[in-house]
């Protein structure tokens, strides 16, 4: 394997691992939102877009207080489980894409429920490393 190609492989487990780490952040907002919210602070680019199926949200300070305000603050607990990651690195951006089923119980709730969808992402190398620029969720009915 050349070098080029080892790079593009450790790329890859770069933001699959962040991907994982923005599913356990946003799994903790309900247990300690001002925790998730510094986290979400170091995963996202400032200038982050994101559409979580409610409407576009501009800028890492209106996505964090969307995930931990609104996700966060009606659930009791979160559950998030991502698979079959596809991921396409081309310099310093790349894409991702990723199949999701979320585990929620609103409060007052006794009944948990279940989110299937998709993730698509985009991602840019930044001076302090891989950050997420973009979020899209399309839920699956």
């Amino acid at each position: 394997m050349n070098e080029q190609a080892i790079m593009k492989l450790s790329d890859i487990l770069a933001l699959q691992s962040m991907k994982a780490t923005y599913c356990e952040t946003v799994d903790d907002c309900a247990r300690d939102a001002g925790d998730a919210a510094a986290r979400f602070n170091e995963l996202f680019t400032e200038d982050v877009r994101a559409d979580y199926g409610m409407g576009a949200l501009d800028g890492r300070n209106a996505v964090v207080e969307f995930l931990v305000g609104a996700i966060g603050a009606i659930n009791e607990c979160l559950w998030h489980s991502i698979h079959t990651p596809r991921i396409e690195v081309t310099g310093d951006a790349a894409v991702g894409r990723w199949t999701i089923m979320a585990r929620l119980k609103r409060k007052g709730s006794t009944v948990p429920d279940t989110l299937y969808g998709r993730y698509q992402d985009e991602f840019r190398r930044t001076p302090q490393g891989w950050r997420i620029s973009s979020v899209r969720f399309i839920q699956e009915s």
